[in-house]
């Protein structure tokens, strides 16, 4: 099977100010692997929400996660790992906190970083999601 490339996008508009400007996508199926851009604080559509408020730049990444696992054919539940990243220690608690009620008791493996930034300034979380979709 092909890969399949959901949401295509140029990232240039979303980076304002740099040299950045590579064809990318929100999500890849490859057979039943899915695999999702970090998803922050932006929309589907570009627009940033959540500035200065990590939990719900969060709220919106994990919108984005149903959206995008449901475009490639899976559902939340298919989620086997995600990997958090945060820019404040601060952060954690209330972003793990929107992340478990969109996660219930799926119960994936999980890595928690705390970096020193993230693709702007305005960006304090980005979550990353593997998922796989059960054969038939």
């Amino acid at each position: 099977m092909a890969h399949q490339r959901f949401r295509r996008f140029n990232t240039g508009p979303y980076y304002p100010g740099q040299s950045v400007t590579n064809e990318m996508c929100m999500a890849v199926r490859a057979g039943n692997l899915v695999f999702l851009r970090g998803q922050t604080g932006f929309t589907l559509d570009g627009a940033f929400v959540g500035r200065g408020d990590a939990a719900a730049q969060a709220e919106q990444a994990m919108q984005n996660v149903r959206v995008l696992l449901e475009e490639a054919g899976g559902r939340m539940e298919h989620i086997c790992r995600i990997t958090t990243y945060i820019t404040d220690r601060a952060y954690r608690t209330p972003v793990y906190q929107v992340i478990g009620r969109h996660l219930g008791n799926i119960a994936p493996v999980g890595t928690g970083l705390i970096v020193n930034g993230l693709a702007l300034p305005e960006m304090l979380v980005e979550i990353d999601i593997d998922a796989v979709i059960p054969e038939a």
